[in-house]
């Protein structure tokens, strides 16, 4: 039993400071405004590209030779910037060919300073423009992407798809807040979004093993004459 009390005293110190990460964290959760950490009053959608009589387009088949048919998913005309393009979806990936003449299209620096200016609805000015061919921390799994950052209070920065220009993803400073009490809450320091990862199902089993002892504990801790006032009031 000294065995137990001890283990149970230690354990209760550790799953009682998690406790108070949760509560820290929710309370946190609660504080910050949603709208605003979304960062939704940043953005806004770009003005589309309008498809006239004078536009004239190459067709897929003239380059559908050089992939392979059971490759291709999905093949739809879609504007980036002022540029109509073919947006491929294969198998490997998503590919864009300028719809004028069917070469391969890519986002450059300059393309991604254009993007950002477009769906940018805040007052700070573009401060830098970089390329991450990885997933990041702030970009979670959107792949390859492109990152425009502003120099706004808000710290506020723009993601865009590497393979075909789509705003992925809006970050500023109280998402960064809310996703370093959100690892906490979580208890997954590396993904951030993982429920199920050890550190938490370790946390669980050691909570309901803290019920359980304690629950023992509770009869080894208290005898009948602790409770000898009970009986004594209800005589009077």
């Amino acid at each position: 039993m000294r065995f137990l009390r001890k283990l149970h005293k230690w354990l209760g110190l550790i799953v009682g400071l998690q406790v108070i990460l949760w509560t820290v964290s929710g309370l946190v959760f609660a504080w910050l405004d949603h709208h605003q950490v979304s960062g939704e009053h940043s953005v806004r959608e770009a003005q589309s590209t309008m498809l006239t009589d004078a536009n004239s387009f190459v067709e897929p088949a003239s380059w559908l030779g050089e992939l392979k048919s059971n490759e291709i998913l999905e093949i739809r005309l879609a504007p980036v910037l002022d540029t109509w393009v073919w947006r491929v979806e294969t198998t490997q990936g998503v590919v864009l060919r300028d719809a004028a003449n069917g070469d391969i299209w890519k986002l450059t620096d300059a393309s991604v300073r254009h993007l950002a200016q477009q769906h940018y609805a805040g007052t700070g000015r573009l401060a830098s423009v970089a390329f991450h061919p990885n997933s990041t921390m702030e970009t979670r799994d959107s792949g390859a992407t492109w990152e425009a950052r502003f120099d706004d209070d808000r710290g506020t920065t723009l993601y865009f798809a590497a393979d075909d220009g789509r705003l992925v993803q809006t970050r500023n400073d109280n998402w960064r807040l809310f996703d370093f009490f959100w690892m906490l809450h979580t208890m997954d320091y590396q993904g951030r979004d993982n429920f199920n990862n050890p550190i938490v199902i370790t946390l669980g089993f050691a909570a309901l093993w803290l019920t359980v002892s304690g629950f023992l504990l509770l009869f080894k801790s208290f005898r009948r004459q602790d409770f000898a006032f009970i009986t004594g009031w209800r005589q009077k």
